[in-house]
């Protein structure tokens, strides 16, 4: 039999804990089978509350028992084609988490918010505990909208969001580096295949002499209402897509020579960094993009991760980011489709 009670860490209302108290030792068919069932309340909570921490099924411990969790609550996944993160398939449609290096964190954002196509759930499994750092910060979208500038809320509600990525050549990119080469965002160096999947996506692509791309993605609407609650809220990573929180993220991160590097190339060679635009045409204001970082940056509840945890993020309410680390972390992540 299996039990459990609902807490939380530290006293935040995000994320809920589903702590398991009774059956921790259940095999993975019992969990599997006991998850389908409850799976209309997680739902519930999930909706609530923006996150949902599972904590204790100690049968949850690879990349193949994590994919059959997700079989019994949500059978249809996503693929990363037009991911912006370095990563890498471990299982079926289980991947890693950012490939990132340590040294760099993640600001606060729900999962490919520049696109049209994105998860409604972000399932995220800890495989490997990290050794010194990577919490996971989460933050309720709500709690975001309402701390924004009413000035910036209605700029952006006005007039979108589209991204214009810069994306190096398959030559000069690295993979586990941002913004990665374009051959490993669109998982083809076939320029026929990328021009295909990029009209299907609606996207515009220029290819530069270089070989590097301009990859023109669609003016999306900068919030987003919930599928079954009806909030509206904030919803878009325009602070990953401006030179300026750039510059920001390489400050919080002590990488001081990607500072100047950001600087040198903002004032001399633009076309060479990824720049957000208004539905109008017009580029988002800098000082507007620091705002949103600065708000994301002091809305952070980092949650420390244990072996076997698993934490269902909805991808409207919840927004996740990382805390830089060293030594070993090892997460997975399944993008769930409702």
């Amino acid at each position: 039999m299996i039990a459990f009670e609902r807490t939380f860490l530290a006293g935040e209302r995000i994320p809920l804990v589903w702590r398991i108290t009774q059956g921790n030792d259940s095999s993975i068919d019992v969990v599997t089978d006991w998850l389908r069932e409850h799976n209309p309340v997680l739902i519930a909570d999930r909706d609530r509350y923006g996150a949902v921490l599972l904590r204790g099924f100690n049968a949850i411990d690879s990349a193949e028992r994590f994919s059959d969790l997700l079989e019994a609550i949500a059978p249809h996944l996503m693929d990363y084609v037009g991911g912006s993160a370095p990563r890498e398939v471990v299982f079926r449609r289980v991947t890693t988490a950012s490939g990132l290096p340590g040294t760099y964190s993640l600001a606060l954002h729900q999962e490919m918010a520049y696109q049209a196509s994105r998860p409604d759930v972000l399932a995220l499994f800890c495989d490997v505990p990290p050794d010194e750092g990577g919490e996971t910060p989460i933050a309720d979208a709500r709690v975001v909208t309402s701390r924004l500038d009413p000035g910036v809320r209605d700029r952006f509600a006005k007039k979108g969001i589209g991204v214009r990525r810069a994306l190096p050549s398959p030559a000069e990119g690295a993979p586990n580096r941002v913004p990665r080469p374009w051959s490993h965002v669109f998982g083809t160096e076939d320029r026929d295949e990328v021009e295909r999947i990029a009209q299907e996506k609606q996207w515009k692509v220029e290819w530069r002499p270089n070989g590097s791309m301009l990859l023109f993605q669609q003016a999306l609407p900068a919030f987003k209402t919930h599928p079954r609650t009806g909030e509206h809220v904030w919803a878009n990573q325009v602070h990953y897509h401006m030179p300026e929180c750039m510059i920001q993220w390489a400050v919080r991160d002590g990488r001081e020579d990607e500072v100047a590097q950001f600087r040198k190339r903002l004032a001399e060679e633009p076309e060479t960094l990824d720049h957000a635009f208004h539905d109008d045409g017009s580029r988002v204001a800098g000082e507007d993009a620091e705002h949103v970082w600065d708000v994301l940056a002091a809305s952070e509840i980092p949650v420390r991760w244990q072996r076997t945890d698993v934490m269902l993020v909805d991808n409207v309410i919840g927004m996740h980011g990382r805390r830089r680390y060293s030594g070993n972390r090892r997460i997975l992540v399944g993008m769930i489709k409702d």
